[in-house]
């Protein structure tokens, strides 16, 4: 193996250096952690020159496996090697790899982030091309020129399945350095082959680069599963804190897919349920006090303190230490959220004006790099240990973490942890100073905690500083005090968190338990209630004692008499926030429901903020590796803890206008977010000053809705939109007058009762038992939810007022022309969610006029965005959503009212356009009379739906496709629609259902039609084709017409959609896509050349440019087929455990679904769209995602690469990731070699098997 690059001699002089690694594919068995958890099955490339030692690893795996329960000592330690494969280049140099194949079927590597030969280069079967896999006991040359810095997935497609190579390890990336990189091993310094960590040297500087693969759902061959110890988080479900006595095995085989589901992280995983174990072992064996560490699971998961540290990286570097995280998506399905706690990035690390994360979604095959701000310990400079995770706590909990270890004295291979563990040494970055060595005096972090604790134990408890309120917190050690950093103050200590002299704001919060009213009033008779009765939330400590105390604050919950919204409030960029939180949560044995496991007693709470700066030892939250547990207590700590850490002060520093800062419990997240436990900071800019939008002469302490002023005179309005996920909820019958206390807990089922979807009075959506963690709950926005399942009547008129009243959501008001500002989050809790707003956008990235328009919005759990919306958006009830089909279903809508005339209690703000038409006058039009019919759609040569509906054009051809119309940029579109339906269409029991949905057979199916655009202007009141809130009834009964009118200011694809019936139309085929081209571009059709506005492709010209090929794909998801159109034979679901992935996959009313047999990608001709283009062609991929389900899909292209940003100037992907119901986007690429270039979703399990594929095939004579 050469890892050196060379400079290419004779023919080849002149060419880029090559760097060579010669690559073996091995099976290896991995062992995922010291538990057992294993793939006996996994797959590796390795190094060559590793191969023989995991070679080894395969001969001496034990068989049979041992029970890690009785035979601890034989259970295989992970092995070193045993990880996905990370190769680094130079920017400008070609990446030649050698494969070896040692499986006994044909592998290959797909590499992301180059343009390539796909004929000889491709590693897998695609189209025409010649097979470029590797035959077993082959070898095989690759080679790429590596044009782009950034990190990039490869993996195995000549196996594409969704339980295929990739999934059992057989992934890696490179990493594209700069052109004069360097890389060392970090604890040895010399020159480094391969790693997942990496010191890298520019001539200028260094930087820690660390490599973190997410994956997912690997076989786990553990003959056991972690005992089951009471109900009180043994957990063996892997669930959100489950117990092993719902699963009723300890034995993964008789469980349930999930519950021997793995979610690893660099192939290793620490899930809570085998921690569980050893703390009811050590109990057992009394190495630990019963009192002084009790716990019941989750708030202790994370703990070096107790376990020691996890097989999970820990990626250690020196507190300043410049340092990247390269981040890779290396699962098949799940688009997962990467956090870290304290530390922070620019969303694009090519812009450095791009917004500041500390979260952000990742599909399957994309890669990212984190670029922290200020390198390890953030800004502040801090030292401690700092998790990173996945935030979807179902995954969180499964072991999806890993922690950063940020030291403040050189590490030099002598010292020891507290559990008495080696501290590997660690060597220093060039251009940095390095730390001092450690003292007796000051030994650094963690040894300054030594005194306060011995191992194994719970966290030790932060000590008090001297400005801390008197009483809270116990007395420092001596070590503790001499590592305290200058003068500090309540919520800091070893951290300076702020400058001296920033103002200081103070909130005194309190987490409290209530009756949460989703939707309905108790107080009107004959209704029904949706409610948590157990509902979890911060309160400011002013309010309750304004109510008369928590008792009172509870009763006029439980009555309907008080409403409550998570906790928003406000700070000023360059302000300091003590944020005190005192613990109300209720002490003693919290009893098991139909969601919850029972709690044996109630654990610490902590407060975690995201964004902001802070120290991580006393004010994170949290209680992670060898920190402090930063929490408060309840009366079940004891006498002493209650006493001095019932209350307890956290300081953050707001050093950036970051918009939206969520924050929550992280000691218990898994149980109590879903119940609401969270809120929210808004970081207004330094002039800011806020005021109740109905008073502005009224100032605001809290609010999800303000009037913001700025020094200028200029003002905004600004909403704050939190949805949740998993709720516990019921649903109840209400008789008009609650009696006091909360609702009876008898409504809540129970451990077994209520699985008829709440329809009696019972648990609405429970998991199969409490804590399991399944699609569970409901979902609501800001503790409210309107669904539609209450609603009843026709879907058309379901968001209508004049039929059924304004909804019980969030009703946001503003006039036109106003700065209108959401702050949208996700406080809850595993699902990712699609928010859009109708008749209205805004900018990609707030304050960025230079970026795309969106009117779609990603989320997963602790993502938030600032939407700052278009001021030209004119009158109207505007219906903001989350917009895939179960989010609506359950409630998660509602509306933005523009009023165009002054109303007395909501005063206009500077720059209302009153009585104004804020849209331009009338010029070109562009028409179209589209008609909506009912047709059996062929989606292939044997799958069709009889009940398919689909939209068409007069005067075109009547094409296979969807849909797709086009006009210039400046023009009006006119559409009229006319309904051919001969009335509502019939439902169909085997439809794919929706949340709490018995019985699709029964659904009332609309017979009206609507077609609705996305990101064009127009007026919300008559041309929505929507019937929403007081605007006119857009929709089309059958045997009718209307015209819609659409002005498309700016080029971009435009998703087309029905809105009559947001169920069931839009899967049976009611969707399309309007193309918004140049001022003076033309479309002509590829075939015959002549001028053509319609149809998925096109070859667009314009005056002195090149033309380009432009092929439309709508995706589409939830689909049922038929074999044949047989009605009692339909599609069978890959995957129907989960409502995500129930129906059929395609693009454009085409599946390419793969055999069973016969899984590749090799047919020439397949159903889906084929572009046909010439090499150096300009290529335009629109894409429009007409998808119904929640989960997010990703989307690449063999071979190519393109601007993230669609701006020239971002980061360059060959993927696209976090894409959802209504998201679109416009993917430019210039053609280079011929062959056949797959495009696809990179969501193997199940995507691609069900037919999101397709071809470019580049050849001379397209």
């Amino acid at each position: 193996m050469n890892t050196e690059s060379t400079t290419p001699a004779g023919p080849e002089a002149g060419r880029p250096r090559v760097r060579t690694y010669d690559v073996v594919a091995l099976n290896v068995p991995i062992a995922y952690n010291g538990f057992g958890d294993h793939d006996r099955n996994g797959a590796l490339y390795v190094l060559a020159a590793d191969a023989e030692e995991l070679r080894a690893v395969a001969s001496s795996w034990p068989v049979p496996f041992p029970d890690y329960t009785r035979e601890p000592e034989r259970v295989p330690a992970p092995h070193p090697k045993a990880r996905p494969l990370v190769l680094r280049v130079r920017r400008g140099e070609r990446l030649r790899v050698r494969l070896a194949n040692e499986l006994s079927r044909p592998v290959g590597i797909t590499l992301q982030g180059v343009r390539y030969d796909a004929r000889t280069t491709d590693g897998a079967a695609v189209g025409a091309n010649p097979d470029s896999s590797v035959p077993p006991g082959r070898t095989r040359e690759y080679e790429w020129l590596c044009e782009h810095e950034g990190v990039f997935h490869f993996g195995d497609m000549a196996d594409p399945r969704g339980e295929g190579s990739q999934s059992h390890g057989l992934v890696g990336a490179v990493v594209v350095e700069a052109p004069e990189a360097t890389w060392t091993d970090p604890v040895t310094g010399a020159p480094l082959a391969t790693g997942l960590e990496a010191d890298v040297h520019l001539p200028d500087r260094s930087f820690r680069e660390y490599v973190v693969f997410m994956m997912e759902y690997p076989s786990n061959d553990n003959p056991v599963a972690p005992p089951e110890h009471g109900g009180h988080g043994g957990d063996g479900d892997h669930g959100h804190g489950g117990h092993m006595a719902a699963a009723g095995s300890d034995t993964l085989d008789d469980l349930t897919p999930p519950n021997n589901a793995m979610l690893p992280v660099n192939l290793r995983i620490e899930p809570m349920a085998w921690r569980m174990y050893l703390y009811h072992k050590m109990l057992a064996d009394g190495v630990l006090d019963p009192v002084r560490d009790a716990q019941t699971g989750e708030e202790l998961h994370h703990s070096s303190w107790m376990f020691g540290d996890p097989a999970t990286p820990v990626f250690r570097g020196y507190s300043g230490d410049p340092a990247v995280i390269r981040l890779v998506h290396g699962g098949m399905r799940d688009t997962h959220v990467f956090h870290t706690h304290l530390h922070q990035w620019r969303l694009d690390p090519a812009d450095e004006n791009s917004p500041i994360v500390d979260s952000v979604s990742i599909s399957p095959q994309e890669g990212m790099t984190l670029d922290l701000i200020g390198g390890l310990g953030s800004a502040q400079n801090a030292v401690g240990d700092s998790i990173w995770h996945c935030h979807m706590y179902v995954h969180f909990h499964m072991g999806m973490w890993g922690m950063f270890r940020i030291f403040d004295t050189l590490q030099d291979g002598s010292g020891r942890y507290p559990d008495g563990t080696s501290v590997t040494a660690l060597a220093p970055l060039p251009h940095r100073a390095a730390p001092p060595a450690p003292t007796p005096e000051r030994p650094g972090f963690p040894a300054f905690l030594a005194q306060t604790a011995t191992f194994p134990q719970k966290n030790p408890r932060p000590p008090r500083t001297p400005h801390q309120p008197a009483g809270m917190g116990r007395e420092p050690t001596a070590l503790e005090a001499g590592a305290f950093c200058p003068d500090p103050q309540p919520g800091e200590a070893f951290t300076k968190v702020g400058p001296p002299g920033a103002p200081v704001r103070r909130f005194h919060l309190v987490a409290a338990t209530g009756t949460l009213y989703y939707h309905g009033d108790p107080k009107k008779p004959h209704g029904t209630t949706w409610h948590d009765h157990r509902g979890m939330f911060y309160a400011l400590a002013e309010e309750i004692e304004e109510a008369g105390g928590l008792e009172a604050f509870q009763r006029q919950l439980a009555r309907g008499e008080r409403t409550l919204e998570p906790l928003v409030i406000r700070a000023r960029k360059g302000e300091v926030l003590e944020m005190t939180l005192t613990n109300a949560l209720p002490s003693g044995k919290q009893e098991a429901s139909a969601f919850d496991y029972e709690l044996p007693f109630q654990p610490e709470c902590g407060l975690h903020t995201h964004l902001v700066k802070y120290d991580p030892l006393v004010s994170d939250g949290s209680a992670i590796g060898w920190n402090y547990i930063s929490a408060t207590t309840t009366a079940d700590q004891g006498e002493d803890a209650f006493g001095r850490y019932n209350s307890w002060t956290y300081r953050w520093y707001v050093d950036h206008e970051f918009g939206t800062v969520l924050f929550h419990d992280h000691l218990l997240a898994n149980y109590r977010q879903r119940h609401g436990l969270f809120g929210a900071l808004i970081a207004e800019p330094e002039d800011a000053t806020w005021f109740s939008p109905d008073d502005r002469g009224t100032p605001l302490r809290r609010g999800t809705r303000a009037v913001v002023e700025r020094a200028d005179g200029t003002a905004y309005r600004e909403a704050v939109l939190a949805v949740g996920d998993f709720v516990p909820m019921v649903r109840h019958a209400t008789a008009g007058a609650v009696a006091d206390g909360a609702m009876a807990d008898s409504h809540d089922g129970g451990h077994d009762g209520g699985h008829d979807g709440g329809h009696d009075g019972g648990p609405i959506n429970p998991p199969p038992h409490p804590g399991a963690p399944d699609d569970q709950g409901v979902m609501g926005v800001n503790y409210r939810c309107e669904p539609l399942s209450e609603r009843g009547g026709d879907p058309a008129d379901w968001f209508a007022s004049d039929v059924h009243g304004d909804p019980g959501t969030p009703l946001l008001r503003a006039y036109p022309g106003e700065d209108v500002r959401l702050h949208v989050l996700q406080g809850s809790h595993d699902l990712q969610h699609s928010f859009t707003v109708s008749g209205t956008r805004w900018r990609q990235w707030a304050g960025r006029p230079d970026t795309a328009w969106r009117d779609q919005q990603t989320f997963g759990i602790s993502n938030v965005a600032e939407l700052r919306l278009d001021r030209r958006t004119g009158p109207g009830d505007h219906l903001w959503a989350f917009g895939a089909t179960n989010d609506l279903w359950l409630g998660c809508w509602g509306l933005l009212r523009l009023h165009d005339r002054p109303q007395r209690d909501l005063p206009a703000l500077p720059g209302a356009l009153l009585g104004q038409d804020p849209l331009p006058s009338r010029r070109a039009s562009r028409r179209y009379t589209v008609r909506a019919r009912s047709r059996v759609i062929s989606y292939s040569d044997r799958r069709t739906d009889p009940y398919g509906l689909v939209y068409t054009v007069d005067g075109a051809p009547d094409d296979a496709g969807p849909l797709v119309l086009r006009c210039r940029a400046g023009e009006w579109v006119e559409v009229t629609l006319i309904n051919e339906l001969d009335g509502p269409p019939p439902a169909s029991p085997l439809d794919p259902a929706v949340m709490n949905e018995e019985d699709p057979g029964a659904r009332t199916v609309s017979g009206r039609v609507s077609l609705h655009p996305t990101l064009l202007r127009y007026d919300v009141r008559h041309h929505d084709g929507a019937h929403v809130g007081r605007n006119e009834d857009g929709t089309v009964k059958p045997g009718g017409a209307r015209t819609y009118r659409w002005y498309a200011d700016e080029p971009g694809v435009v998703l087309l959609r029905d809105q009559a019936d947001v169920v069931s139309h839009m899967r049976r085929g009611l969707v399309g896509a309007l193309v918004v081209e140049a001022a003076d571009a033309t479309p002509y059709d590829p075939a015959t050349g002549r001028e053509r506005w319609s149809g998925e492709q096109a070859v667009v010209r314009r005056p002195h440019a090149e033309p380009v090929r432009e092929l439309v794909l709508v995706a589409q998801d939830g689909l049922r087929l038929y074999h044949d159109g047989d009605l009692t034979q339909p599609v069978t679901d890959l995957f129907s455990d989960s409502p995500d992935d129930a129906g059929q996959k395609a693009y454009n009313y085409r599946t390419a679904a793969l055999h069973p047999l016969a899984p590749a990608l090799s047919d020439p001709e397949p159903p889906t769209p084929l572009l046909r283009c010439r090499p150096g062609d300009q290529v335009a991929l629109h894409l429009a995602i007409g998808a119904s389900r929640m989960r997010n899909q990703c989307f690449t292209v063999h071979g190519q690469v393109w601007d993230a940003s669609e701006t020239g100037r971002g980061t360059y992907v060959s993927t696209i990731g976090a894409l959802a119901t209504g998201s679109t986007r416009t993917i430019r690429f210039r053609a280079q070699y011929p062959g056949d270039y797959a495009y696809r979703t990179g969501n193997l399990h199940w995507g691609v098997s069900e037919g999101w594929w397709g071809l470019i095939r580049v050849s001379e004579t397209p």
